[in-house]
């Protein structure tokens, strides 16, 4: 089996990281993008419309911790391949729909299809054959290549295909992945396929009674939140400061990009310091890069823009690291579930905060300065939920 597994680990990266850009990269690199075509097309306001990426949100968090223990059972082939066809169809359903209930439907579904495909399905994965290079597998299945792309891409196809034909051409890009996730990933990764062991209550409990999850979980929570306010916001508020549509779009691809670099380079980062360290490091960086938005002129967004992607985009590998570091490969699934339900309210409130901050005041920067203040909280966080954890590991070797 060891043999198999190293033979087909390439092929298992790439089919992993094209599923995971095809769905999690189009919806987040798509979303700011579309945001006032959406706004048109449902005729609502652009804090109402920004529920939308709080329906992704919510959805994914509650997904992940439905499905964290499913996984084992269905294999992580079987859970891609469902996350891929489900972004499909919401890919779709947001190209014919006109009523905003059924968009922030479709939106959630695509949350759901995120969960699947880009979250538990790798982790899975990195967990069960990669323990000790978790952080490199998920930095190269994270690699945000249509997250770079997309914002550009989409700004320059809008005007010839319209709304609804950029929709419908995402949802037709995921199948021919859904079929190479059927055909390319083994039937049988790892001990996915076997039964999961009776379990009691009590190791859940224990799971949860930990102060080192939960201070690293309400870290990491600040920080997706602040993400996600980023990726609905961005193209709006550089646009409100006086850049053109392109150059908004330039900005956000060069968060994106960014990513090419931090996402690998956090990844290794997190194999050699552990982490939440690396998760502090990048917070910090993420803090200092939401104030210099709030304070500088707009000729400096772009550079700060692209710092602040290459600390932010890692974001998903180095959950899933700390996850995979702390419970290993038995217990991963469970754990990013809890850990990604925690999460919800952060990911559901701040895109919508930032958005009525916004109408309410016309002016972006109270918010982005509000923002950087709830990282330092973040950094604080993580470093106090590291050393604890250190401290527990250090315990139970000398035990």
């Amino acid at each position: 089996m060891q043999n198999a597994a190293s033979s087909s680990g390439l092929r298992t990266v790439v089919v992993c990281m094209l599923a995971n850009n095809l769905t999690l990269g189009l919806i987040y690199g798509t979303f700011g993008a579309m945001l006032s075509s959406n706004e048109q097309a449902f005729a609502v306001a652009r804090d109402t419309i920004s529920f939308g990426m709080s329906a992704v949100a919510t959805t994914t968090g509650l997904s992940a911790l439905l499905m964290g223990k499913v996984v084992r059972r269905i294999t992580p082939r079987i859970a891609i391949l469902i996350g891929t066809l489900s972004a499909a169809v919401a890919f779709g359903g947001l190209g014919l729909t006109t009523s905003i209930t059924v968009a922030l439907a479709m939106w959630a579904l695509l949350g759901f299809s995120a969960a699947m495909a880009a979250i538990l399905g790798p982790v899975a994965i990195a967990a069960e054959f990669f323990p000790a290079k978790s952080g490199k597998f998920l930095a190269m299945v994270n690699l945000p290549v249509v997250l770079f792309v997309s914002p550009w891409l989409v700004t320059a196809i809008l005007p010839a295909l319209g709304r609804d034909g950029v929709y419908m051409a995402m949802a037709l890009c995921l199948l021919p992945i859904s079929l190479l996730v059927l055909l390319a990933l083994p039937k049988g990764t790892g001990t996915t396929a076997a039964p999961p062991p009776p379990r009691s209550g009590k190791p859940d409990q224990t799971m949860l009674s930990r102060a080192d999850f939960w201070l690293i979980t309400l870290g990491i929570a600040v920080i997706a939140g602040t993400g996600t306010a980023f990726t609905v916001h961005a193209i709006p508020y550089a646009q409100a400061e006086g850049l053109s549509v392109s150059a908004s779009a330039l900005m956000f691809s060069a968060y994106m990009g960014a990513g090419l670099v931090g996402v690998p380079f956090f990844g290794w980062l997190a194999d050699r310091i552990g982490a939440p360290r690396a998760l502090a490091l990048s917070g910090l960086v993420q803090c200092l890069c939401w104030a210099g938005l709030g304070t500088m002129p707009p000729v400096a967004f772009v550079p700060i823009a692209a710092l602040l992607g290459a600390a932010t985009t890692p974001l998903t590998t180095l959950h899933g690291a700390a996850m995979a570091q702390i419970f290993g490969a038995a217990r991963v699934g469970t754990a990013m579930g809890y850990s990604f339900a925690i999460k919800l309210p952060f990911l559901f409130v701040a895109a919508p905060a930032v958005g009525y901050v916004y109408v309410k005041l016309v002016d972006y920067r109270p918010a982005l300065l509000a923002v950087s203040a709830t990282l330092v909280v973040a950094v604080i966080l993580l470093l106090i939920g590291g050393r604890l954890g250190r401290a527990m590991s250090a315990r139970q070797v000398n035990a």
